[in-house]
Parts: C-alpha cells; structure tokens; sequence
C-alpha cells in the first residue's frame, strides 16, 4: 500500500468517525485540524477536491445518509454537470460550469 493509498483511507476512515455518533468526536478532531490538511495533501487532492468532499460530508451530515450513498450521488452530480455546457455572458465569459 502507497502513502497515497493510506492517507486516502485515512480520509476515508475519518469520513466515517465523523458520520458515527459514537466516534464524531474524533472526525471532528481530524476534520478541524491538521489531519485532514495534511492527509489531504499526501493523498494529492487539489483544492476543487478537498471542497467537493468537505461539501459531501456536510450533505451527509445534515441528511442521515451513509458515506457510500453520499459518494454515489456526489459522483452522479459531477457527470451532470459536466454534460452542461457552461454559462458565459454576451461577450463570452465564463459565468459558471453549472
């Protein structure tokens, strides 16, 4: 298993603590600090990713739904969006991808 592979699982990992009343307090923990900064970092995500997956997270939070139903229509959204065409103004600026 890469360094890669293992901070991915941490993420993972801590993902699940998170949605998990009896170990919320240590995703909060890894969530709030450094943890995920750097995991993060190790795992290669860029920026657009770590805020996709925090926005995942708090969709999950906020619904009840498990981690693998989140995932399922995070990466069902993306597809749909990424079939639209995106916004731009009259003079062609790009307004949006959405």
């Amino acid at each position: 298993m890469s360094l890669k592979n293992l901070s991915e699982a941490i993420i993972l990992q801590s993902a699940e603590d998170l949605l998990s009343v009896a170990h919320r307090k240590e995703g909060l923990e890894f969530f709030g600090g450094e943890g995920f900064r750097l995991a993060a970092e190790i795992a290669c995500m860029t920026f657009d990713e770590k805020l996709d997956f925090l926005h995942m997270l708090l969709d999950c939070i906020s619904s009840g739904k498990k981690m693998s139903q989140c995932s399922k229509e995070m990466l069902l959204n993306k597809e749909i969006n990424r079939s639209r065409p995106p916004h731009r103004d009259k003079k062609g600026v790009l307004l949006s991808v959405v």
